[in-house]
């Protein structure tokens, strides 16, 4: 009976042993993830300045799409967005919802109100993958070959950062 015990306790410890090592494997899964919706580009803005337009009669923030660029037409797809200062930085979280696959350069722009063709809308930033780079200084990046955001497979896609004006006076281009 005694032995009997014995082996009881023995098989009860390494069936624990067994358990335990099998419950500390690597295959975690990662509930950080981020998994975006279906055909949108999404991303943050971090603004140079401190020189925001709080008036929104007189126009609002923008974040557009350009299959085509320099632009021969209306962005593909644009959205507005709402700087917010946080720890003395103005950012802007973006989400745009595009209509097809294909490849977009992204910028930023103060609409002004009421909208005149040719003179209301004011490019303040471009992106263009360099972290950091002030794309409203260099035009190598604007009117040359640049970083594009690219849908394919209606997947949706994160993490398009990049850095813009919110002084309306420090354009990059009107139209």
């Amino acid at each position: 009976m005694k032995r009997f015990f014995l082996k009881s306790v023995l098989f009860s410890i390494i069936l624990t042993i067994f358990v335990f090592i099998c419950g500390c494997n690597d295959n975690t899964i990662n509930s950080a993830s981020t998994i975006y919706d279906a055909n949108t580009i999404n991303g943050t803005i971090t603004f140079v300045d401190t020189n925001l337009v709080l008036d929104t009669t007189y126009g609002y923030y923008n974040v557009s799409a350009f299959a085509n660029w320099l632009p021969t037409a209306n962005a593909t797809a644009s959205s507005r967005i709402y700087p917010t200062k946080v720890n003395g930085k103005y950012t802007a979280n973006y989400k745009i919802i595009i209509p097809s696959d294909g490849s977009y350069t992204l910028t930023s722009a103060y609409i002004k109100i009421p909208y005149i063709v040719g003179s209301s809308v004011l490019g303040l930033g471009m992106y263009d993958m360099t972290q950091g780079n002030d794309t409203t200084h260099n035009l190598s990046i604007i009117y040359g070959q640049h970083a594009k955001a690219v849908i394919s497979g209606r997947t949706g896609i994160g993490n398009i950062n990049f850095n813009s004006w919110l002084d309306t006076t420090k354009k990059i281009y009107t139209f």
